[in-house]
């Protein structure tokens, strides 16, 4: 029986082994029935399999900017790993280098090893509403007076209209680089291409300023190696002015309407000119341009596509403009303000820049190419007075229908409708002169000669305390007291003519003497009625002579009190 017996015991114990192998756990339950049971002389093995677990690396870092909450270690495939990145003052989170996640905080299961770098950049520290800080290249071929002119020109514009610093802008410096063309280009750009012509440029990151001045404009002392300053700094006024107008050339939100883009510098450029050196650059800008298409399809001058030779074509538009702004009660000032601030200010897109455009100048784009039918091609027709300058302009506080600002309102009388010099125009003095004083004493003569000194109180025709009566070397006679050159469509300001006799004034019509005369130079010998408007006085006028060619010679009789 005990052999029996212990032959029982092997059997139990060989069970409780496969159970064991079976499972990989011994339970408590096999444990406590068996364990007094089982003899010492006989031994029992229990065998235990544990899993391996695969780990990987993770390294993390950040680039200069900024820090991260790990920076890493090793971890257990299936791990989920929490990771911030965090910027320094000054800097901003950009992204993440190893992962296409973008989120400053980052959650993620391992199972690779892994390298992160956490990426910042510096946000730009500019403040809106500084001046933009103009840093000066001037290339040694520059001619030592030209430098010196360049300086004084930025000071002036950055007192009168200063170009203030913007976020959109994203650099408070701006660089302008200038130079002869005599030489090679001493520039490059960003992208290492040598710097031509003349523009603001931009990168994304920074604007700059081209101007690469022609040595033929040094040679002939041409006007444009000053003005093309105050033309590109005056995109620099427009992009402080309207972040869209600042846009990159491909952003959907960009404006790029030419002649309200180009139109506007070359008026701001010709006034600036005007102005400061006392020269008609208008005469400048317009010379051997065509301005049919302008007349006849004036939709072709939002694209740069139309090929504006010197942007002529645009700036007669913006001309235009500031005329038909004056009919429906502009001031001058207050129409030159709106096309060089005001609309700009409105933001315009090539989107809706039709609906700021109303909205700034109360008149529809429609309305306004269709006035253009009307206008002549002879742009001087519409020229700006030449007291015109740039702070009354910039600092008009005028509404719409108050003219005082003006200096002058007789180019209000200027008809921009007209085809010809002999056309009459609508604007004119009343025929009632009942009020009216009437010079018809004696006959007074006046001359100049050739060549004199128009500034000379000898060499001007002092008829009363408002009007002075002068003609320059060039070009028609003028008012000195007035203005200080002629301008073709007003001059001489504050004065209207008629081709007639005074005995006869009801029924004359008053225009500028441009206008009234036709050309000048045929003047002799007709029979004119001048008007002085702030005197209220009317007089015989006729022409003796008009010396032609540079000169500046003239001569008439006019009647007296």
């Amino acid at each position: 029986m005990s052999v029996f017996k212990k032959s029982y015991l092997v059997f139990i114990s060989l069970l409780i082994i496969n159970c064991s192998k079976d499972s990989d756990v011994v339970t408590d339950s096999y444990s406590s029935n068996y364990t007094s049971s089982t003899s010492s002389d006989y031994s029992s093995s229990t065998t235990n399999t544990t899993s391996s677990v695969t780990q990987y690396t993770l390294t993390v870092t950040a680039a200069e900017g900024g820090n991260v909450s790990t920076s890493g270690g090793t971890y257990d495939n299936g791990t989920s790993i929490s990771i911030t990145a965090t910027p320094n003052e000054g800097y901003e989170f950009t992204g993440w280098s190893g992962t296409n996640m973008s989120n400053s905080t980052i959650t993620f299961t391992i199972n690779s090893n892994t390298t992160l770098e956490a990426l910042f950049s510096q946000i730009s520290q500019t403040t809106s509403g500084e001046n933009i800080n103009f840093i000066y290249n001037l290339h040694e071929s520059l001619p030592s007076g030209y430098i010196s002119e360049f300086n004084t020109i930025m000071d002036n514009l950055i007192a009168t209209i200063p170009a203030t610093q913007q976020t959109w802008l994203i650099n408070p410096d701006l660089n302008i680089y200038a130079w002869n063309n005599s030489v090679n280009s001493p520039y490059t750009d960003p992208n290492g291409n040598a710097m031509q012509g003349a523009s603001i440029s931009g990168n994304g990151s920074s604007f700059w300023m081209i101007l690469e001045i022609p040595a033929d404009e040094f040679t002939y002392n041409s006007m444009h190696r000053y003005s093309v300053i105050a033309h590109e700094y005056f995109h620099v006024y427009q992009m402080s002015l309207s972040e869209n107008f600042a846009a990159p050339s491909n952003d959907p939100n960009g404006f790029s309407i030419l002649w309200l883009s180009e139109g506007t510098a070359v008026n701001f450029e010709s006034l600036y000119i005007q102005q400061y050196y006392g020269y008609n650059y208008y005469d400048d800008f317009t010379s051997g341009a065509d301005f049919t298409q302008v007349i006849s399809n004036p939709a072709a001058y939002e694209s740069r596509d139309v090929g504006d030779m010197n942007y002529s074509g645009s700036g007669f538009m913006i001309l235009a403009l500031v005329s038909e702004l004056k009919k429906i009660g502009f001031s001058e000032e207050k129409a030159f303000q709106s096309v060089f601030k005001t609309f700009w200010e409105s933001n315009p897109n090539d989107t809706n820049w039709k609906t700021k455009f109303e909205e700034v100048f109360t008149i529809t784009v429609d309305t306004f190419y269709q006035s253009l039918a009307s206008y002549s091609t002879d742009v001087s027709l519409i020229y700006p007075q030449s007291s015109l300058t740039l702070q009354s302009i910039i600092n008009d506080t005028s509404s719409i229908g108050d003219t005082s600002s003006t200096n002058s309102n007789s180019s209000d009388t200027t008809s921009s409708d007209t085809t010809s010099s002999d056309t009459t125009s609508s604007d004119t003095t009343s025929s009632d002169t009942t009020s009216s004083n009437i010079w018809s004493g004696p006959m007074v003569q006046f001359s100049k000669e050739d060549g004199a000194d128009f500034s000379q109180e000898s060499n001007q025709d002092r008829i009363t305390s408002n009007v002075w009566i002068t003609r320059g070397n060039a070009g028609q006679i003028f008012n000195i007291a007035k203005e200080n050159s002629a301008v073709k469509a007003d001059s001489p300001v504050r004065t209207l003519w008629a081709k007639g006799n005074i005995d006869n004034i009801d029924n004359l019509t008053f225009e500028p003497f441009r206008q009234a005369v036709g050309q000048p130079k045929t003047v002799v010998g007709l029979d004119l009625v001048l008007y002085l408007v702030d005197d209220d006085i009317y007089l015989s006028v006729k022409f003796t002579s008009w010396s032609q060619g540079q000169k500046g010679g003239f001569a008439y009789e006019r009647s007296s009190e």
